[in-house]
């Protein structure tokens, strides 16, 4: 999956609950091209965290093939999770971790080089401007830096698709700033 020939690709993607009586998709065809920023834009109920938790591989569709990258996401998972990057809607940090801990426990988690953990976990730091909250834990930075890690973390690692869930929430407008312009720079 290093060099993904295509972004995301949906294919009739169907969620039902309540044994087919609740659709919260259905029959969703998609095209997410390589190297481009897709927003999703719906209002609460229409499926947008559904569909979030498909790819991330949350919960299963109900059906409709996903392919992210050559790779489909019911038998490749594992690969596919190598190179996919998650800000889900809200922190998924551990109060007690630092900064730097946090970055080097997602380096692990997707199977970063031991010896370029590091290097990554430098890197990020500096994105973020984050270089006075390297040691800070995750409980004393304000809601806004909280969301700001978060999508550090699901940008470390070279992700090679990132799936961010309102990942600009509760900052203020110069923050949301830095993660749109920190976005297009990584795109690239």
């Amino acid at each position: 999956i290093n060099q993904i020939k295509r972004g995301i690709e949906l294919c009739g993607l169907t969620k039902s609950y309540n044994r087919g009586k609740i659709k919260a998709l259905q029959n969703l065809d998609l095209s997410m091209k390589n190297n481009e920023i897709t927003v999703l834009l719906g209002h609460n109920g229409a499926g947008k965290t559904t569909l979030m938790s498909i790819l991330c591989g949350l919960i299963p569709p109900s059906s409709g093939s996903i392919f992210i990258g050559d790779n489909d996401l019911e038998n490749d998972f594992d690969e596919i999770r190598k190179s996919l990057g998650v800000c889900p809607q809200f922190d998924v940090l551990f109060n007690h971790l630092t900064v730097q801990e946090h970055l080097w426990f997602y380096c692990k988690l997707k199977n970063v080089d031991d010896s370029k953990i590091n290097g990554h976990i430098d890197k990020m730091i500096k994105m973020l401007d984050f270089v006075d909250k390297r040691h800070n834990q995750a409980h004393t930075l304000s809601g806004g830096m909280k969301r700001k890690l978060s999508v550090g973390i699901a940008l470390i690692g070279d992700s090679k698709i990132v799936l961010l869930d309102e990942a600009t929430s509760g900052m203020d407008v110069s923050a949301r700033r830095f993660i749109w312009d920190l976005l297009i720079k990584e795109k690239k």
